[in-house]
């Protein structure tokens, strides 16, 4: 969704290269939106021709299904306290007992810690997105506001929204959150993310929010995943900073691990700008560069 005339402007760049590569874009002026059901405080949209909507938690525990049927364990409620070498195993420490593994895979994205293992230290930034969804909606006022399309949305601001209407006919509605996690921050974006969503979708003004929640999403400097073996750690491997897009880049990064964990070749794209993890500056405290960030980010939208 283009929140800018100038944004429609690149969007018509994008649909004419997604052309060229032989896809079918489909490129909707302002005009159109209502008619298809996307109306709202935008300039425009274009609708891809890749990707589908799916439940994450259905998806979660389909693929704990998968693995505990194919043998593995699983175990909850048992955080990683500590890794140390040991020969050429690894050995982790929990508060209920020990493990010890020749491999070792950090997938924990935006919840990792920052010394386990100390390689990790600031090469990582998490950082919040939250979410909200509606009351269930009636028939006439999905048609006062002129949203009644199933389509997954998003806008091109650089500090962007995500929408959709459920199949219960709640409304979603996400952004990226605050820097910290603290029951102050988390009143004040929640605040925030209703009044964007008022600006956005008038109509529903009086529409009550039913439920709110916040996920640490994870960045990297370079605004790339890491997938590969962590330097100096034989035997460990890392898959993280997926910048929001976990559900599919995580997925394939899990691919990617899988086989290199096995010690095969990826027989998926693996590239070499995903294999490397820059130190963000000022080490432990490199959230002090992201309200400027996100400031500077926010004059530009």
């Amino acid at each position: 969704m283009a929140h800018s005339p100038r944004a429609l402007q690149k969007m018509q760049h994008e649909a004419d290269d997604i052309a060229r590569d032989g896809g079918t874009p489909l490129l909707l002026t302002k005009d159109q939106l209502a008619a298809e059901g996307l109306n709202g405080e935008f300039y425009g949209a274009l609708t891809t021709p890749v990707g589908f909507g799916l439940n994450p938690r259905k998806y979660l525990f389909g693929l704990a299904r998968a693995a505990s049927a194919a043998g593995v364990q699983l175990f909850q409620n048992s955080p990683a306290q500590k890794i140390t070498a040991e020969g050429s195993h690894h050995i982790i420490t929990t508060p209920a007992g020990t493990l010890r593994s020749d491999q070792v895979i950090i997938a924990t994205n935006g919840y990792s810690s920052d010394d386990l293992p100390d390689w990790l230290s600031a090469r990582y930034m998490p950082t919040q997105s939250t979410a909200m969804v509606t009351r269930p909606l009636r028939d006439e006022e999905l048609q006062a506001q002129g949203w009644f399309s199933d389509q997954m949305a998003y806008d091109s601001r650089n500090m962007l929204h995500y929408f959709r209407l459920m199949p219960d006919r709640r409304f979603l509605f996400g952004m990226r959150g605050g820097l910290l996690s603290s029951p102050r921050v988390e009143q004040g974006i929640r605040r925030k993310l209703r009044r964007d969503f008022e600006r956005l979708f008038p109509a529903w003004k009086n529409v009550e929010t039913t439920h709110s929640w916040s996920g640490m999403v994870c960045l990297s400097r370079n605004l790339v995943p890491f997938v590969g073996p962590l330097p100096d750690n034989p035997g460990m491997l890392a898959g993280l900073c997926y910048h929001g897009n976990g559900v599919a880049m995580g997925s394939y990064s899990g691919r990617l691990l899988a086989d290199l964990a096995q010690g095969k070749t990826p027989d998926l794209p693996y590239s070499p700008v995903m294999q490397g993890l820059s130190r963000f500056p000022f080490g432990r405290a490199r959230r002090m560069v992201m309200p400027p960030a996100y400031a500077l980010l926010g004059m530009m939208d």
